[in-house]
């Protein structure tokens, strides 16, 4: 296997990006969004024939709001409710953005002056729909790699990872008591990542990562 990232004992993914391979890829970088560097790490695993974790399919889904809360509910993963808006329709809520040009970031809204304002801001002045979350319980973010969080061990993290295949990130849930309910994956940036902790889930999971 082959792991691309910026820790230590992994592949840097300018040199991976030069060379053919042959082999199972783990890639590591933590923002696979649509261009980045760790979107073009899977394109090049893939277009070289590799299996890789995240396939460019699974990076694409996981971070549009919508796709990644319907695949979740056909796992049997249950979520909060979200509807796609391209008007305003104010409440209390949680706002998604689904503009290409987001850097992912959710809006927490608790007045109806702030719903205005995120509403105009996340849809590029009302150019691309958002995504409007009804929330239940309390907020929560979680740093994901690998299905483990270093704040909750929950198995709706794990199934997470099984069903996209996706190593890394940071996933939005409501969490009321023992019940979790994700509803938004967003990039884990470099200087987020805990490479200790990342260190730590590797050496738990070095089986797993054998037949990834």
């Amino acid at each position: 296997m082959i792991i691309v990232g910026e820790g230590e004992d992994q592949e840097p993914p300018d040199d991976f990006l030069r060379k053919k391979v042959r082999d199972t890829v783990l890639n590591l970088l933590g923002d696979y969004r649509y261009l980045s560097k760790g979107y073009y790490v899977s394109l090049h695993a893939e277009e070289n024939g590799c299996i890789v974790y995240p396939s460019v399919k699974n990076a694409l889904d996981v971070y549009r709001a919508p796709v990644f809360v319907e695949r979740l509910k056909k796992a049997g993963i249950d979520t909060p409710e979200l509807c796609v808006l391209r008007k305003p329709q104010p409440e209390n809520c949680i706002l998604v953005p689904l503009n290409p040009f987001s850097r992912n970031s959710a809006k927490l809204v608790k007045t109806e002056s702030q719903y205005n304002r995120y509403f105009k801001s996340l849809s590029m002045d009302y150019h691309y729909p958002v995504v409007q979350v009804r929330i239940e319980g309390e907020v929560e973010e979680f740093d994901f790699y690998m299905g483990k969080t270093g704040k909750l061990d929950n198995w709706v993290f794990r199934r997470i990872f099984e069903i996209f295949g996706v190593p890394m990130g940071k996933i939005l849930a409501e969490v009321n008591g023992n019940r979790v309910r994700p509803f938004y994956f967003m990039p884990l940036m470099k200087n987020e990542i805990d490479f200790e902790f990342l260190r730590e889930v590797l050496n738990e999971n070095w089986m797993l990562c054998r037949k990834l």
